[in-house]
């Protein structure tokens, strides 16, 4: 659902404006950022690495500290995140395969 036109000239004016007053600043902003050059398969990657690394240090936390609850939450953040993104993953594949 798109914008009303009323809003949507409102929002093309802004831009406008922001344009004549600071060129600079107009221009900073419309180009890319650099963590989105990086690939999205990258970016999920080190995600799910650095999900994993603090499940483990939870529960090498917990294990220091002799505490249940941090070792039972770092055990289900070390196994919980890559189980999901691997059912994820093999339910993308079947699904690409019936096609």
């Amino acid at each position: 659902m798109g914008l009303p036109d009323h809003e949507a000239r409102a929002l093309a004016q802004i831009e406008r404006q922001l344009i004549d007053d600071d060129p600079r600043f107009a221009a900073r902003l419309s180009r890319t950022r650099s963590w989105s050059r990086i690939p999205r398969r990258v970016l999920f990657a080190s995600a799910l690495c650095l999900t994993y690394a603090v499940g483990l240090l939870a529960v090498i936390a917990g294990v220091t500290l002799p505490s249940v609850v941090l070792i039972v939450l770092g055990s289900a953040i070390t196994a919980a995140f890559p189980t999901a993104v691997a059912v994820r993953a093999w339910r993308e594949r079947t699904v690409r395969f019936d096609r």
